[in-house]
């Protein structure tokens, strides 16, 4: 399986360039562009598909103290990307749906769930930095949302940026399609790309 190292010098490869990284810390122009989007990418794109690799089912841990308006409180998973279900005994949440029956808020040092259930199990969007976990397509299409996000600071060309974005799109349209247990959010590829564009990846960003 790829490294952090393989996957920032395929993303290069997409740009076209000859250069490439032996790490992702050292002092080059590259290196400090992958180093800088690697981890933001990698999460969004984690959190925007309904990938198996990440998808977690956990009983949530009763924690801390409730406001006055909730009987209970529990722990939020800290390397949550995105609640997709929440079961509540007999009732259940999709992501999607207004909140109803719960509520997710900060105490100013921690995140919890609160509501009047004494039971609750989630299905999230787990934070997976070990590459080894990472499935085929999803290490294509992250390689090609990375080239898109570092191609204009790289190489000066706009038109390759929004070029490697629409790639990305089409990348895990079919990484979805590919497998039947995988699910993408409807609007999500779109979402993907437009963010790409907002951060600057289409060289409208000086």
């Amino acid at each position: 399986m790829p490294a952090d190292t393989d996957i920032g010098n395929m993303a290069l490869s997409r740009l076209g360039t000859r250069a490439t990284i032996a790490d992702l810390t050292e002092n080059s122009t590259e290196a400090r562009q992958i180093n800088l989007w690697y981890a933001t990418v990698r999460d969004e794109l984690q959190s925007l598909v309904d990938w198996n690799f990440n998808r977690v089912t956990q009983a949530l841990a009763a924690s801390g103290t409730p406001p006055a308006r909730w009987a209970s409180s529990y722990a939020y998973p800290s390397d949550c990307l995105r609640m997709r279900r929440l079961e509540f005994g007999a009732s259940t949440w999709l992501w999607g749906e207004p909140a109803r029956g719960f509520e997710i808020a900060s105490n100013g040092s921690a995140t919890f769930l609160y509501c009047n259930e004494d039971r609750v199990t989630a299905v999230f969007a787990q934070r997976v930095v070990d590459p080894a976990r990472f499935t085929p397509g999803f290490t294509l299409a992250f390689v090609d949302c990375l080239a898109a996000a570092i191609a204009h600071a790289i190489t000066q060309k706009a038109d390759l940026a929004e070029r490697l974005a629409r790639r990305a799109q089409d990348r895990i349209e079919r990484a979805v399609a590919d497998s039947a247990n995988e699910g993408l959010i409807a609007g999500d590829a779109d979402r993907m790309v437009q963010s790409v564009a907002v951060r600057g990846f289409d060289g409208s960003a000086p």
